[in-house]
Parts: structure tokens; sequence; C-alpha cells
């Protein structure tokens, strides 16, 4: 869709493909058109109004670049990790709580990151912290499964989309064995050959069959869980803070 420097006086909302750097693309095109937005929107699933004008933004690398070299200029990199650790929240404001931070930090600069009686970089920190917390408890309490061809296999449901960042541990971690970590929230998996990962989408993901020592492997788990517990000392409101329950399925993927 070409873009119009003078819209009528509709309520303007830009269309993006749902990647981050798409959402670059949209914070460039409002910057240089001097267009707000009222909304920002992933085309996929989106509801029109006829009472709104919609600007469909197509994914440019370059000008994603442009955008992202701004970020890191203007508000340094504490706030650049923050905006995309937001991006990867569940908050369905996150896009234009993105673009007002953004538009704070070119005029205030690196400052802007510590202004937390700014609503926005109030809303910014909360969800960047929540993004953090949740990756910090799937790396401790996510369990792969052994499969045949030694493939491992977990399977997370995550509130956030966390994938990205949630990766990289476990190929630090795992090194030269090959996983599949599936996150059946957001219906999407991350894949690692040994030479390198990628995330791409579930349909159709049919995880292989558990290895021949699979069964054997839970049983010793399970047998050392309740070898250190003590049961005159068992606490579960205490347990439950340390480990949510909703946790507990992360531990026993299949």
């Amino acid at each position: 869709m070409s873009f119009q420097a003078n819209l009528d006086t509709q309520d303007v909302f830009y269309i993006y493909d749902g990647s981050f750097d798409g959402l670059l693309n949209v914070i460039y095109t409002a910057v240089y058109s001097r267009i707000v937005p009222c909304g920002i929107c992933i085309y996929k699933g989106m509801q029109f109004s006829l009472n709104a004008r919609y600007v469909e933004v197509p994914t440019n690398k370059n000008r994603a670049r442009r955008v992202y070299d701004a970020i890191f200029r203007k508000i340094g990199s504490f706030g650049l990790k923050r905006l995309y650790y937001v991006f990867l929240s569940s908050a369905p404001d996150k896009d234009l709580i993105i673009y007002n931070y953004m538009m704070l930090g070119f005029k205030n600069g690196s400052i802007t990151n510590s202004a937390l009686s700014e609503d926005t970089v109030a809303r910014a920190f909360k969800l960047a912290e929540n993004v953090s917390r949740e990756t910090e408890k799937f790396r401790q309490f996510t369990r792969f499964s052994v499969m045949q061809w030694g493939v491992q296999y977990a399977k997370i449901a995550p509130e956030n989309n966390i994938l990205p960042i949630l990766t990289p541990f476990f190929v630090n971690r795992l090194k030269i064995i090959p996983f599949v970590l599936h996150d059946v929230t957001h219906n999407v998996c991350a894949v690692y050959d040994t030479k390198g990962w990628h995330v791409s989408s579930a349909d159709g993901l049919v995880p292989p069959e558990k290895g021949s020592d699979e069964a054997e492997i839970e049983k010793l788990w399970k047998a050392f869980f309740d070898a250190i517990s003590i049961k005159e000392r068992e606490n579960t409101k205490l347990q439950k803070q340390n480990m949510p329950s909703r946790y507990f399925k992360n531990v026993w993927t299949l």
C-alpha cells in the first residue's frame, strides 16, 4: 500500500508482519511520514473497522537496521534490550508502548530508561521484567526428553514469546546434542542441529518417539526427587512460590 502524507481524519492503524524488523519499519514509516498511529497491529487475525484507515507497512531490512542503529545511539543498548523484551511479551498493546517509548527516547536520550514516572516507561519496565523472570524460570525448570535418533525434545507453555532469548541458553548447554524446544502456547518451535538454530512455526510438528532409555531416566529422576525430600519439612506453599504449579508440566514433558 502506498503511503500518503496527508490522510483524512480517520484513525490510522499500521499493519506489519509480526516480526521485530517489521515493527521497526512501522516506526520508520510513522516518523518520516509524521502520522502518529492510533494502533499498530499484525495483519493475521486482525479485525478491521470502517472508522479507521489501515496502512500496510512492508518489511525492509535496511530500514529496520537504520531504526535499530538509531535506538542504539540515542536510547542505548539497555533501552534496546528492554524494548526487545517488551516485543516478546504477551501484552496486546506492546507495539504502541514500544512506539511511545521510542518517541520519548529519541527526544530525551538514554535518560528515558530511568524515567519510571512516565507511564510508558513504567509499563515497559514491568513487561520486560516479566519476560526476563519467565525466561529464567524456564531455564531452571525445562527438562528435555531423550528421543529416538539422539534428538532431545521439550515442550513448554510460556505466557510470553520467549524462545528467541531462551534457546541460546540451551544451545550453549547442550552444545553437540540436537534438540527441539516446542512452545505450545504460541505454536512455534526452536530447532537446533548442532550447527545453528532457528525458530519456526510448529504446524505439523510430530515429535519423534521416546528413546528406549527415557522411561528409566524418568523413573530415576522421580526417585531422586523423592530421596532428597524431607516429608516432615514439606512446605507446599513455599514450594509453589519457588516453582509455581504451572511449571510442573515442563519437568515431565510428554
